[in-house]
């Protein structure tokens, strides 16, 4: 290993260690970003389940007053959470470049071409149009079990 220097006097791509550190850095950042964003999901899924369930039980006590709350509490969380998904993965996204090119250093320098891993696999961003039709599927269906829950509460 190279013992580091004072900046300026030696190529960073010389620098073991601060190549190491580096890599080491962007990796946290971008699986910390993605863990967060698929947690945002898996927590998402449950309370979905538990509003809609207490939707479900509303409905059929007709207690669609609730009912109607329920459903507009849901089409409200797929709307905070969607946005808060995005924000993560916009975050873990900006790590891939660097991780690529750190992980090609790294490549050339052991003269390990299997250390290429990042780039030869999609990234996070591959998950984002299916992220966008599902919650906008979720806050369609939301927004019909509202309108169902005011039109059943309206009618005689």
């Amino acid at each position: 290993m190279t013992v580091s220097e004072p900046p300026g006097s030696q190529p960073p791509g010389d620098d073991t260690a601060l190549l190491t550190a580096a890599l080491d850095h962007t990796w946290a950042w971008y699986d910390g970003r993605t863990t967060r964003a698929f947690q945002v999901v898996n927590y998402y899924f449950l309370a979905s389940a538990i509003l809609g369930t207490a939707y479900t039980s509303a409905i059929n006590t007709k207690n669609y007053g609730l009912a109607a709350v329920l459903a507009a509490a849901e089409t409200g969380l797929a709307a905070l959470v969607s946005i808060g998904w995005f924000r993560v993965t916009g975050a873990a996204a900006a790590a891939e470049p660097a991780l690529i090119e750190l992980q090609e250093r790294m490549a050339r320098r052991l003269r390990m071409d299997s250390m290429r891993i990042a780039r030869s696999q999609p990234g996070i961003l591959r998950w984002r149009t299916l992220v966008a039709l599902g919650f906008g599927l979720s806050a369609l269906l939301s927004v019909g079990g509202l309108l169902y829950a005011v039109i059943l509460s309206v009618s005689p």
